[in-house]
């Protein structure tokens, strides 16, 4: 009885372990499929972070310059894509802010012609802060957040494991500042 109980056990727990093992597996986790405008939109980004990241630099190597003519060409390149295929007739402000954001790349890519000139590196520094305004000019009026623990009240745009940040309380600075 005893042997037939364990016999029975047996086998019961073979066959439950057959059928996890032989079952179908649930279908991984499909991500979002960005569309296309967000896809240029992230190359974009990419190409002014790496400008981003040399123009605290107090002087530029033959490669640094060469990260600025590159990205500053992709730029302007995915610029022209956005301005052509998503354009926005409705929407005059966007488009402008597009041309600037054109504009803006196609002066820095000028500026590394003129790489071995006095204040090259000053403009090139200059051109990141013109980008990075163009980008958030063109963000705000369209109310994207590029950084959304910073507003708060916006949790639905948070990334998985950020907590809200909340903001600062207003300090005791009189009004005329």
């Amino acid at each position: 009885m005893v042997r037939r109980t364990i016999l029975t056990g047996l086998l019961v727990g073979i066959c439950g372990m057959m059928t996890c093992v032989f079952a179908d597996e649930p279908p991984p986790k499909q991500e979002k499929e960005k569309s296309e405008l967000a896809k240029i939109m992230n190359e974009i980004d990419k190409s002014y972070k790496a400008v981003e990241e040399i123009s605290g630099y107090y002087k530029y190597s033959d490669n640094d310059w060469k990260v600025i003519a590159e990205s500053s060409a992709n730029i302007a390149k995915l610029t022209k894509i956005i301005i052509s295929k998503f354009s926005r007739p409705d929407d005059q402000k966007y488009q402008d802010l597009n041309k600037t954001l054109l504009t803006e790349s196609e002066k820095m890519h000028e500026i590394v012609s003129h790489k071995g000139e006095q204040g090259a590196l000053e403009d090139a520094q200059w051109q990141v802060r013109r980008l990075r305004q163009a980008c958030a000019l063109c963000h705000k009026h369209l109310g994207i957040h590029l950084y959304p623990q910073l507003y708060p009240g916006k949790k639905e745009e948070l990334h998985p494991g950020q907590n809200e940040i909340p903001a600062p309380k207003e300090t005791s600075i009189p009004k005329d500042w």
